[in-house]
C-alpha cells in the first residue's frame, strides 16, 4: 500500500442493528449462518454515464437487496435518484469514489478516478461499513477498484468483464499485479472471452458466469410498448414500419456505426418504409436518413427495444459479453450481430446459431442478414419466442445465485487461509 495504514478489517460476527434500509438485522456469524451477508459492489466506472459494467453492478445490487442482504455501493460520479430507484436501490446505498479522467481503453472511452482523493474516499467507504464480503468489478483498472483491493482486508470476489490485448494501462497495472491478485479469494468472469484474458494477462482462474439482466421488467415494458404502437391492422412489424435499431456511442469507432449506416443504406432498397433508429450519445451526422434519439433512460431504451423487428450490433471488436444481445433477445428483437467470441456465446444455444453472425467489417454481409430477418418477420417467422427462452438464461434469478455461492466459497478461503496463517504463527511463537 502506498501508506503505512493497516488494511480495515471486516468483522465476522454483526451486532444487531438497522440497515441503511431500516430492515433489522440480526446477530449471525456469517461464516456459519448465510441467511444474509453485508456485500460492497465496487465499479470503476462513472455511473453519471451509461455502460455495460455499471447496469451490471446496479442489477445485481437489485437483485441482493431484494433477496435480504444489505449491500453498498462504490463508485465514481452517480446514477441519480431514478436511476437507483429502477434497479430498486435507495440512494443512501451508493458513495461516489469522486471524479474521473477520460481515458481510451479497448477502443472504447472509460471513465476513471485515482489518486489521493480517490483513495481517501475508498479508505472511508471500507471504515463507514464492516462488510462480509466485497465484489470489485475489473480489480485491476486503476481505479478505485485497485484502490478497494489494496485496501480491503476482508473476503474479495472480483470479476473481469474485458477481454483485450495487452495495453499501455493493462502493462503499468501487471507491476503490481501479483501482490493485489494475492488477495483475491475467488474470481469470475463474464464469458469464455474474458476469462481467457484473466488467465492470460494476471494469472488468475476464474468461474465462468454470464451478466445478468432482468427479463421480467424488459418484457413487461417492450410489450407495453409495442402493443400501444399503431399497427394497421395485420401490420406484421411492430410500429407498423420495419424498424432496426442500433444501440450505443456511435462515435466510437469500436461500436460499427458506419457499418451499420453503410448496410442501411442498402436494405433500404428491398424496405423503403424502413425505420433505422440510433440509440445513444453523440453528435449526428448530416445526411444518414437515419432516425436519432440520443441517449435515452433505461426504462426508454427498453421501450424502444420493444419496437425494434432487428437489433444490429455490428462492433468491430472489444465486446467480451453482448449483455445488449441479451436484452434485445428478451425485448423480442431477431439479433443480427459481428461474429465476435462473446456475441457468438450469448447467441448459441444447442439447436445452434439463434440470429445471425456476420464478418466483421462487412456492410454487404450485415446488409444481407438485416435483409434476411425482417423477410423473416413478414412471413411471421421471426425468432421471439427463441429468444425469449435464450435471455432468460441470463436472468438475474439464474445469474445471481451462482454469484452469491462465490461469494461463500470466498468466504470460506479467507477462513481458511486466516487459520492456516494463526497455525504457522503459533508455530513459531509470533504474537498475532
Amino acid at each position: 500500500m502506498a501508506s503505512g495504514r493497516q488494511p480495515t478489517r471486516c468483522t465476522h460476527s454483526r451486532p444487531a442493528r438497522h440497515g441503511p434500509d431500516s430492515r433489522q438485522v440480526p446477530d449471525t456469524p456469517c461464516l456459519h449462518a448465510h441467511s444474509w451477508l453485508r456485500i460492497g459492489l465496487v465499479c470503476p466506472y462513472n455511473f453519471s454515464y451509461p455502460g455495460g459494467v455499471q447496469n451490471h453492478v446496479l442489477g445485481l445490487a437489485g437483485w441482493l437487496r431484494s433477496h435480504g442482504h444489505i449491500v453498498h455501493i462504490l463508485g465514481p460520479g452517480h446514477p441519480g435518484r431514478d436511476r437507483l430507484e429502477g434497479f430498486g436501490l435507495p440512494t443512501e446505498c451508493f458513495t461516489s469514489s469522486g471524479r474521473t479522467v477520460a481515458v481510451t481503453v479497448n477502443g472504447s472511452v472509460a471513465r476513471v478516478g485515482f489518486g489521493v482523493r480517490t483513495a481517501m474516499r475508498v479508505r472511508a467507504w471500507l471504515d463507514a461499513h464492516s462488510f462480509d464480503v466485497l465484489h470489485v468489478h475489473e480489480p485491476m483498472t486503476p481505479s478505485s477498484s485497485l484502490l478497494t483491493l489494496w485496501n480491503a482486508d476482508c473476503p474479495l470476489v472480483a470479476t473481469f468483464h474485458a477481454a483485450t490485448v495487452d495495453t499501455p494501462m493493462i502493462r503499468a497495472a501487471r507491476k503490481v499485479a501479483p501482490s493485489s491478485i494475492a488477495r483475491i479469494d475467488d474470481a469470475i468472469a463474464v464469458s469464455a472471452a474474458a476469462a481467457a484474458t484473466a488467465r492470460r494477462c494476471w494469472g488468475v482462474e476464474p468461474t465462468i458466469i454470464g451478466n445478468g439482466v432482468d427479463v421480467s421488467r424488459i418484457r413487461r415494458l417492450s410489450t407495453s410498448a409495442a402493443g400501444t404502437s399503431h399497427d394497421p391492422a395485420g401490420s406484421p412489424w411492430r410500429s407498423g414500419r420495419p424498424t432496426v435499431m442500433f444501440l450505443g456511442r456511435f462515435d466510437e469507432s469500436r461500436k460499427g456505426f458506419e457499418h451499420f449506416a453503410a448496410a442501411i443504406d442498402q436494405v433500404r432498397h428491398e424496405f423503403p418504409r424502413l425505420d433505422p433508429v440510433v440509440v445513444g450519445p453523440g453528435v449526428p451526422p448530416h445526411g444518414t436518413g437515419l432516425r436519432f434519439t440520443g441517449p435515452l433512460p433505461d426504462a426508454e431504451r427498453d421501450k424502444m427495444l420493444g419496437r425494434a423487428d432487428v437489433y444490429v450490433a455490428p462492433n468491430t471488436g472489444g465486446e467480451s459479453f453482448g449483455i445488449v444481445l441479451v436484452e434485445a433477445l428478451a425485448a423480442g428483437a431477431d439479433v443480427v450481430a459481428s461474429d465476435l467470441p462473446g456475441f457468438r456465446e450469448v447467441l448459441t444455444t444447442r439447436d445452434g446459431v439463434l440470429g445471425a453472425l456476420v464478418p466483421v467489417g462487412d456492410a454487404d454481409a450485415l446488409a444481407a442478414a438485416i435483409g434476411a430477418a425482417l423477410q423473416r418477420r413478414a412471413r411471421g417467422l421471426g425468432a421471439e419466442q427463441a429468444g425469449v427462452r435464450r435471455a432468460r438464461d441470463f436472468d438475474w434469478d439464474v445469474v445471481a445465485p451462482q454469484v452469491v455461492a462465490r461469494y461463500l466459497r470466498a468466504i470460506d478461503v479467507r477462513h481458511e487461509r486466516s487459520e492456516h496463517r494463526s497455525s504457522w504463527t503459533k508455530r513459531l511463537g509470533w504474537k498475532t
